[in-house]
C-alpha cells in the first residue's frame, strides 16, 4: 500500500512526533510510506527513516504567490477573523486548499496514487478543509469541547468534519467527538478509535544512548511548559513529599514553553532550587526516562498519554493524575492504582507509594500499541481491498 501521513509541521511536539512514528510504522510494515508537512519551522524534529518526506510549505506559497495575491488574501482573512471570531481557518483554507491539492497531485504523478492519506491533528486539516477525498482520514488527537468556537461552532464543525472519515486516538477523545456530533447534528462517513503506535525496539535503542545526565537518583516528568500540563501541581506535591513523606529523590522536568517563568517561581518559592532541575528541551529524552526511578504525569487533559507508554517501554514505572482523555485506556489492572486525584497530598502519597511498590514488567500493557496492530487497523477500516 502507498500511504501518506500529513501534519502541519515537524516542530517539537507530541502530535508531530506521533506523525513521524506512524509514517515509520507503515514503512516498517512493508508499505510505501510518505510524510507530508505544511510549514517549515526553525526547530524541527529529526526526519523519519525509510519514509519519503515532502515539504508543501503552504503558508510560504501564499506569501510568494503571483502579484502578492496570497499575502493580500491573508490580510483579508485576518480582518474577517476580527469581524467573525475564530473564522481565520475558513478564509485561509479557501486559498491553501487548491495549493495543497496541486502539490498532492504532483507527488502522485511521481510516485503513484495514494491508497490512504492520514491527517494528524485539527490544526492540520483546518488548513485544507475545502478538499474532500474518500481516502482522507482525519485523526483527532485531543478532546473537543462544546462551545470551543462559540456561537458558530455548528458551522465550523460541519466544515471540518461533515462526511469525513474520523479517527479518535482514545476512548476519551472518541466520547468527546461523539458528544459534539450528537449535539451539532452533522453526518460523518465513519468514526473509529485507533490509538497511536509505539515502536518499542526503536525507543529502547534510543534509551540506551549514552548521554550526560544527573547522577543523583531522580523522579522525572516531561512536556510543554503549558498550563494544561500542570507542572506547578507536581512541584507542590514534590515539596510536600520531601517535607512530610521522607522523599529524598531529586525532580527533573524536561521541556520548554511559555510557563517556564511560573515554574521557576514555584521552585524558588518552595526553596527547591537544589533539588528540581529544568534541563530544557532534550532531543532524545529516553535515556533520562530510563534512568529515572519514576515518571509522573500531571496533565489536566491528555488525549492519550504517549509519554507514559514510552516510560513503560524504558522500564520506568509511572504515576498519573486522573484526567479526561486516554490514560485509563492502558492504565488498567494493577496500573489503575497508579492513578490519583489531581491534589497535592494525594499525588505526593501516590509518588512515594509507587516508589516503594513498583511494577517491574509492562509487556502486557504495551501489546495493543505495536506498529503491526495500528497500521493494520487503519488499512482494515479505510482501504478497500483491490480485487
Amino acid at each position: 500500500m502507498r500511504v501518506a501521513i500529513v501534519v502541519r509541521s515537524l516542530s517539537f511536539g507530541g502530535m508531530e512526533k506521533v506523525a513521524i512514528s506512524l509514517s515509520e510504522a507503515f514503512g516498517k510494515e512493508g508499505h510505501e510510506s510518505h510524510l507530508i508537512y505544511f510549514n517549515e519551522t526553525a526547530n524541527k524534529l529529526p526526519p523519519p527513516k525509510n519514509v519519503h518526506l515532502h515539504s508543501f510549505e503552504l503558508k510560504q506559497s501564499m506569501k510568494k504567490s503571483l502579484f502578492g495575491l496570497g499575502y493580500l488574501w491573508k490580510v483579508i482573512a485576518q480582518i474577517l477573523n476580527i469581524l467573525i471570531r475564530n473564522s481565520y481557518f475558513i478564509w485561509s483554507g479557501l486559498y491553501m486548499a487548491p495549493i495543497f491539492r496541486k502539490k498532492l497531485l504532483n507527488v502522485e504523478k511521481e510516485f503513484g496514487d495514494f491508497d490512504l492519506i492520514i491527517f494528524r491533528g485539527q490544526g492540520t486539516f483546518d488548513m485544507i478543509w475545502p478538499v474532500h477525498d474518500d481516502r482522507f482520514v482525519f485523526v483527532n488527537e485531543s478532546l473537543i469541547y462544546k462551545n470551543k468556537y462559540g456561537t458558530l461552532q455548528k458551522i465550523y464543525a460541519k466544515l471540518l468534519f461533515k462526511n469525513r472519515n474520523i479517527v479518535s486516538i482514545s476512548s476519551g477523545v472518541e466520547a468527546s467527538f461523539n458528544a459534539i456530533q450528537k449535539s451539532l447534528h452533522f453526518p460523518i462517513r465513519k468514526h473509529v478509535r485507533i490509538t497511536n503506535p509505539i515502536d518499542s525496539h526503536a525507543t529502547k535503542l534510543l534509551a540506551n544512548e549514552k548521554l550526560e545526565m544527573y547522577k543523583t537518583p531522580y523522579i522525572i516528568s516531561a512536556g510543554r511548559f503549558h498550563p494544561i500540563k500542570n507542572f506547578p501541581l507536581l512541584i507542590e506535591a514534590y515539596a510536600y513529599a520531601r517535607e512530610n513523606l521522607n522523599l529524598s529523590l531529586d525532580l527533573v522536568i524536561l521541556g520548554e514553553g511559555k510557563e517556564r517563568n511560573k515554574i521557576e517561581e514555584t521552585i524558588a518559592r518552595l526553596d527547591l532550587k537544589p533539588h528540581v532541575h529544568l534541563p530544557g528541551y532534550i532531543e532524545n529524552p529516553y535515556p533520562w526516562i530510563k534512568h529515572a526511578e519514576l515518571f509522573v504525569l500531571t496533565s489536566k487533559i491528555e488525549g492519550l498519554g504517549m509519554v507514559l507508554l514510552e516510560s513503560m517501554v524504558c522500564g520506568t514505572d509511572i504515576v498519573a493524575t486522573d484526567s479526561p482523555g486516554g490514560i485509563k485506556d492502558f492504565m488498567t489492572g494493577e496500573l489503575t492504582s497508579h492513578i490519583c486525584k489531581p491534589d497535592i497530598v494525594h499525588l505526593a502519597e501516590k509518588i512515594t507509594d509507587v516508589l516503594q511498590n513498583p511494577i517491574n514488567d509492562f509487556t502486557k500493557f504495551l501489546l495493543p500499541y505495536s506498529n503491526e496492530k495500528i497500521t493494520q487497523a487503519f488499512l482494515e477500516n479505510f482501504v478497500t481491498k483491490k480485487s
